[in-house]
């Protein structure tokens, strides 16, 4: 993990985070979630409901978009808030990244925060999550 420097910029990227979340990953996080509808894990039943393949839970992806803030953060803080607003599904196997860049840096009760707007991009480069996060400087 690495530090982030003293004064968070408006504008800076984080460092892109790529995944590429198998079945045996998306059972896992089924399995530890107790959620499991078949779309996630049934090639069948999800081809049945229009899909390509068996698809890639979104509070994993929620879970994605976390790691990426976190590895970013390193010690220097520590995630306060991520939020996510889901566009269209992703199917397992394929590649995921993560971008985010820093929006607003202020400082609240004598705190360095920033906000963040995130991103998760499919191989085709199309937006699959909007996410935004909150974080303190420690």
């Amino acid at each position: 993990m690495t530090a982030l420097p003293l004064q968070l910029r408006e504008g800076e990227e984080i460092p892109a985070l790529t995944v590429r979340p198998d079945l045996g990953q998306v059972i896992r996080f089924c399995a530890a979630s107790w959620v499991f509808p078949p779309i996630f894990y049934d090639v069948e039943a999800a081809r049945a409901q229009g899909m390509p393949g068996t698809l890639i839970p979104g509070p994993l992806k929620l879970g994605f978009l976390y790691r990426a803030v976190e590895e970013w953060l390193g010690d220097a803080g520590f995630v306060r808030q991520v939020r996510a607003a889901h566009r269209r599904p992703d199917v397992t196997g394929s590649a995921l990244t993560v971008r985010g860049r820093v929006v607003r840096a202020y400082e609240e009760s004598g705190r360095q925060r920033a906000d963040l707007e995130l991103a998760v991009e499919n191989e085709a480069g199309e937006t699959s999550v909007r996410g935004y996060a909150s974080v303190e400087l420690y």
